[in-house]
C-alpha cells in the first residue's frame, strides 16, 4: 500500500496518519491577492500586461513587482502564438497561463525543495524544475490540467528546449536578449537589489494537450516560469523538514485544486 499523507506546515511529510490529512481550509481554493502577505480576495484584478497575476490595489501591485516582473517581462517578450483557427488566445494557452498563476506558489514550495537549496544553494546556477501536464475537466479555469511528472532538470537543457520554441515563434533579431540572458539578468538584478536575499528559480510547465482542449493547438505549449525564491523560506522548518515529500504536496494541491496560498513561513 502507498504511504498515508500527512499534512504538516501545509505541505505533506512522509509517516503514517490520517489519508486526508489535516484540516485544509476551503479559502485555500480562493482567488487571492498576489502580494506576499496580502490575503485579500475581493476586487482582485489582473496585471494588464501578462494577464495572469492578481491585485487588489495598485499599491500592492507596485509592492509585488520586484518578484513579478521577471515572469511578466517575459511573457510580454516571448507572446504565444495565436490559435490558429480562432486567431485569438488558444484554450490551450489561456488555461496553462491561469494554471501558472494559480499554482505559482505551490510550484516555488516545490522547487525549493526539489532542488535542494537549503543543502546545496548553488544548484539554482545548474538545475531547474521540469513540470509535464495533461489537460482535465474541472469548474475552475485555473485548475484544468492534472499533474503527469515534475523532475530536476540541467538548466542547460531546459534553456535549449527554449530555444527552439522561440524560434516555432519566429522571433526577430530586434526582440531583445534571449531567454537565458534575460534570466540571468534578471537573477543578477534580483541578487543586487535585496543583497543575495532573494533569486529566481528556473520552471519550465509543458503541457500536452491530447485534444481535450478545443481550438487548433493540439500539440504541446511550453513555458518557462522563473519563480522568486526568498532566503527565508529556503531556510523555513516547514522546508527543512526531512520526511517532506514535495512531489506528494505538490500533486495533491494540483489534484484536488489546493493552491498553497504562500502561508508557509
Amino acid at each position: 500500500m502507498p504511504p498515508k499523507l500527512v499534512f504538516q506546515h501545509q505541505v505533506i511529510s512522509g509517516g503514517n496518519g490520517d489519508q486526508t490529512g489535516e484540516y485544509v481550509p476551503s479559502e485555500w481554493t480562493t482567488h487571492m491577492c498576489d502580494r506576499r502577505d496580502c490575503s485579500n480576495h475581493e476586487n482582485l484584478t489582473k496585471c494588464s500586461q501578462c494577464k495572469s497575476a492578481l491585485y487588489c490595489s495598485k499599491e500592492c501591485q507596485k509592492t509585488d513587482w520586484k518578484h513579478h516582473k521577471s515572469y511578466c517581462q517575459m511573457v510580454v517578450r516571448y507572446p504565444p502564438k495565436a490559435d490558429p483557427v480562432t486567431g485569438g488566445e488558444a484554450p490551450l494557452q489561456r488555461h496553462l497561463r491561469l494554471w501558472n498563476a494559480r499554482f505559482e506558489n505551490s510550484l516555488i514550495l516545490a522547487a525549493i525543495v526539489a532542488l535542494d537549496l537549503y543543502k546545496r544553494p548553488e544548484n539554482i546556477d545548474d538545475l531547474g524544475l521540469v513540470i509535464t501536464l495533461r489537460p482535465r475537466a474541472h469548474p475552475e479555469a485555473g485548475s484544468r490540467f492534472k499533474l503527469v511528472s515534475a523532475r530536476t532538470a540541467p538548466l542547460s537543457i531546459m534553456m535549449a528546449i527554449m530555444v527552439v520554441t522561440q524560434r516555432s515563434q519566429a522571433r526577430g533579431p530586434a526582440s531583445g536578449p534571449n531567454l537565458a540572458e534575460l534570466h540571468q539578468q534578471h537573477r543578477d538584478e534580483q541578487r543586487a537589489k535585496t543583497g543575495g536575499m532573494e533569486d529566481y528559480a528556473a520552471v519550465m510547465v509543458i503541457a500536452n494537450n491530447d485534444g481535450s482542449l478545443p481550438g487548433g493547438l493540439v500539440g504541446t505549449e511550453i513555458r518557462f516560469k522563473p519563480v522568486s525564491i526568498q532566503q527565508h523560506l529556503v531556510r523555513s522548518p516547514q522546508l527543512t523538514d526531512p520526511t517532506l515529500d514535495w512531489y506528494a504536496s505538490l500533486e495533491y494541491q494540483v489534484e484536488h485544486d489546493r493552491p498553497n496560498q504562500g502561508r508557509v513561513r
